[in-house]
Order: structure tokens, then sequence, then C-alpha cells
């Protein structure tokens, strides 16, 4: 493959991801419709486990299910899918998609913050400083605690929570040594299955649930295009051109989750919002700045 054909295909799979993790959040909303939200998200990772062990099978690829396996995928489910899924879907039922995309596009920042408290080798210059620094005082723009002080504050809460539930398990990742995504993908998403069947039945009588097709068709995209295809892609992205080409998708998806809370939910942002949302943009690349040097 050609320099130029690699660099197409790379920006090319760069903006599908963005595109496919950007519209996840509107999905969530059009799920958690009807469906409550854990078993919303055990919807998703149950088909997403499915596509998954099906691409296993046709490649001829057995998982590896050691003990130090176990553990990892144990890990993951928890703090990289059951936890941050649940609470962003729980919040979706009362904030807007715009929000807990911009939110969640923290995620780069939320991440380097903590691993300067958790990973030893990790250094903080001037310019994650800032970026960071800029991250939060967006953050709290974004949120409109001024200008809006009866705000209820705990669906946002639930999203942040989500974010930073995500920023240790990508840190704990980082630390898995030989580090396979495709297995990771595969054994969390499973596991996520497991932990969550028990609090499906005992908090939402799934059974006696009443959803309507349009929540389960979205659970179900959830789960083949948000989930599988797009971990694979993400994966893809890394072997072709590294982490930190890919890791430039968090500019993407809260521009996708904007533009589509818009078109398909009438959403917008007022002046406040805005602010904060440039800040974060602002700091996710101070951040990436300073960490790709």
């Amino acid at each position: 493959m050609s320099q130029i054909n690699k660099n197409l295909l790379s920006f090319g799979l760069l903006f599908l991801l963005g595109l496919i993790w950007g519209s996840s959040f509107l999905f969530i909303k059009f799920t958690v419709l009807s469906l409550k939200p854990l078993t919303a998200v055990f919807l998703r990772m149950a088909v997403a486990t499915l596509c998954l062990f099906i691409y296993l099978k046709i490649k001829k690829i057995i998982l590896p299910i050691k003990k130090k396996d176990f553990i990892n995928y144990f890990t993951i489910a928890v703090l990289g899918n059951a936890l941050p899924f649940v609470l962003v879907s729980w919040a979706e039922i009362s904030i807007n998609t715009n929000i807990t995309g911009i939110i969640m596009g923290l995620m780069p920042i939320t991440t380097v913050f903590l691993a300067y408290f958790f990973v030893k080798e990790e250094k903080i210059n001037f310019y994650t400083f800032l970026g960071i620094l800029l991250g939060f005082v967006g953050l709290f723009f974004l949120l409109d605690i001024i200008s809006n002080k009866n705000i209820n504050l705990f669906p946002h809460y639930a999203v942040i929570l989500g974010t930073v539930s995500f920023a240790v398990a990508t840190i704990y990742a980082r630390k898995i040594p030989n580090f396979n995504p495709l297995y990771i993908l595969t054994g969390s998403t499973y596991f996520a299955c497991i932990i969550l069947f028990p609090f499906v039945f005992l908090f939402e009588d799934p059974i006696n649930a009443s959803p309507t097709n349009q929540s389960i068709i979205f659970g179900i995209i959830l789960g083949i295009l948000n989930t599988a295809i797009g971990g694979f892609i993400f994966f893809k992205l890394i072997k072709l051109t590294g982490a930190a080409f890919t890791s430039t998708v968090n500019f993407i998806t809260p521009f996708v989750a904007v533009i589509w809370g818009y078109f398909f939910l009438n959403e917008s942002l007022n002046s406040n919002q805005i602010l904060g949302f440039l800040f974060i943009l602002l700091g996710i690349y101070l951040v990436k700045k300073s960490t790709d040097s």
C-alpha cells in the first residue's frame, strides 16, 4: 500500500469511527425511551459479544482464558463497559445527547489527569496542565450552573463518573502485558453480560417490560455498530497509525453528538455551553500536543 493510500485509509477510518462513536449518544437516547438502562446496556453487550465471537470463530482465533486474562476481562468489563454505559444510559433519560457527548469528550484530559497521580512514569508539563485546566473550566461553563441555578446536576455527575471510569479503564489497559485489543474487547463485553445479567432481573424486571421496536432496534445497532464494529475500527487504526493519531477521534465525536442532537432531537447549546465546548476542545488539543511531543 502506498503512503498516499495509507493516509487516505487512515483519515477515512478516523472520520468513520468519529461518526460511529459520535452517533452512539443519539442511539442511546432512542434506546432508553422504552428500555431501562441496565436492560439497554445488557442488550448492547450481548449483541456485541455475539458479533465478536462470530468473528473469532471465522478467523479461527481462540480467546485466552488463563487466570490473568479473566482478571483483565473482568476489570475492563466493569470500568470500561458496564459502569460507564449504564451511567450514560441513565443520564440520557433526562439530559441532552449533545451535553453527554461533550462531557465524554473530556476522556483524554481525565485520563492524563488521573495517570499523573497513579502512574509513576506520567509527567505533566505546562501544556498538559493548561489543557487540564481548560477542560475543567469548559465543564463548568458546559453545566451552565451560573445562569441555571435550578438545574438537576445528578445526571451530569453520572456522565462525569462514567468518563472517569473509562479513563481508569484506559490507564489499567496500558499496564496489561502483551496487550491484545481484540481479546480485551471480546472478553470484556462477554464479562459485562455476565456482570449485568443478575442486576437486570434484580432491578428492572425485563420479562414484564414492553419495549418498542424502535428501542430494541437501536439497542441492537449499538451492539453491532457502536461497540463491535466501532471497537474493531479503533484497534485497526491503532495498528495502522498508532495510538496518538487514533486519539484524535476525541475531536470528532463531540461535534458529531452536537450535530446529530441538533438535527434529530432539536437540541441546542446556549452561549455559555458553546464557550464551554470550545474550552474543552482547546484543552483536548493542548493535552494531545503535550503527550505527542
